[in-house]
């Protein structure tokens, strides 16, 4: 699959609720044939791999208020699922994703198993990951590119992520308010 359709099919089935969002995404993948569907899935991982670098996930980590491994993979996948403009902005500067949120924590709620789904259900098959030729299924994430960086320093998340920080770091007498008018 060319990337131009790949990507008009995430534009188009992108929705602010992650479970409408996961449906809509179902529908169109719904439209290819079976062997379109296993390309469409190629392209998405690509697209998550190509997304390992340290600091997304540490735009990850103030976005979600931590982030395990599995949690940025989770990143990633709702990552490529905002669109191509959202996901080419983020790898170039993490902190763009503060014009597409609105400090709530978000997930890719299995939009990478969309696929697998359609496929199944097109087919009857549960060959997926064997015609996806998917080696490293079983391996573990590589590490991210970049320069190791501590995700619990509050300054250097500031630098990192001016915007993101105005969005996701409440500062400590604004939570004590938080708690107290509960």
């Amino acid at each position: 699959m060319d990337w131009k359709p790949f990507w008009k099919i995430v534009e188009e089935a992108y929705r602010p609720d992650p479970i409408d969002h996961f449906e809509a995404l179902k529908e169109r993948l719904d439209g290819l044939k079976w062997f379109e569907v296993i390309e469409f899935q190629a392209r998405f991982d690509e697209m998550v791999a190509a997304a390992n670098h340290i600091d997304l996930w540490g735009a990850a980590y103030l976005i979600n208020g931590g982030c395990s491994d599995d949690g940025f993979r989770d990143f990633r996948v709702w990552l490529v699922g905002r669109g191509r403009h959202a996901y080419e902005a983020a790898l170039r500067a993490p902190d763009t994703l503060a014009d597409i949120l609105d400090g709530d924590p978000v997930d890719g709620f299995g939009l990478d198993a969309a696929a697998l789904r359609v496929y199944e259900a097109k087919t009857g098959m549960s060959d997926f990951y064997e015609r996806l030729d998917r080696e490293e299924k079983d391996a573990p994430p590589p590490p991210p590119e970049g320069a190791d960086w501590d995700f619990e320093d509050e300054t250097e998340m500031k630098k990192r992520f001016p915007k993101l920080c105005h969005l996701y770091l409440v500062p400590a007498d604004e939570k004590d308010e938080i708690v107290e008018g509960d």
